[in-house]
């Protein structure tokens, strides 16, 4: 199982509170801007906030990853942390700063595969760029979605 550690970052057309917001309910399940890439549904009655749990459910090239994320740290409008435990395992870190009236979002993922085909996968895909590409359309979904509000 190799090492993924990879860093994805864009500029949203908005400020970093929206964008962190936006984040935090995509993963809370309450909006749905990342569908189908990335399907999440917080767990429990607790609203979301840190030491969270939320199950998610990735799919690219034709498969599916299924994983939970905890939120370890979330400094509203700086910054989400997540441990990831699941098909993926790892930590992810958004960070989100002010650019000129918009917000460099940006995401770094260290971890790696956990689950056998995804494992067996790896020596043949490099999972970091497809994990990359699944950012993207999710930085880009966000900034559509925050367009239109």
């Amino acid at each position: 199982m190799p090492k993924i550690d990879v860093i994805d970052e864009a500029i949203v057309d908005a400020a970093p509170i929206t964008v962190y917001r936006a984040f935090l309910d995509v993963y809370s399940g309450t909006t749905s801007w990342w569908a189908p890439a990335l399907e999440s549904k917080l767990r429990g009655s607790k609203p979301i906030c840190e030491s969270a749990v939320c199950d998610v459910i990735a799919r690219s090239h034709g498969g599916s990853s299924k994983f939970s994320v905890k939120i370890v740290k979330a400094v509203e409008p700086k910054t989400i942390e997540f441990e990831l435990s699941g098909d993926l395992v790892g930590t992810e870190k958004y960070t989100f700063e002010p650019a000129h009236e918009k917000t460099r979002v940006q995401l770094r993922f260290t971890g790696k595969t956990n689950k056998l085909v995804l494992s067996v996968l790896s020596l043949f895909v490099d999972v970091g760029k497809v994990h990359s590409q699944t950012i993207q359309k999710g930085f880009k979904a966000c900034n559509s979605y925050l367009c239109k509000k």
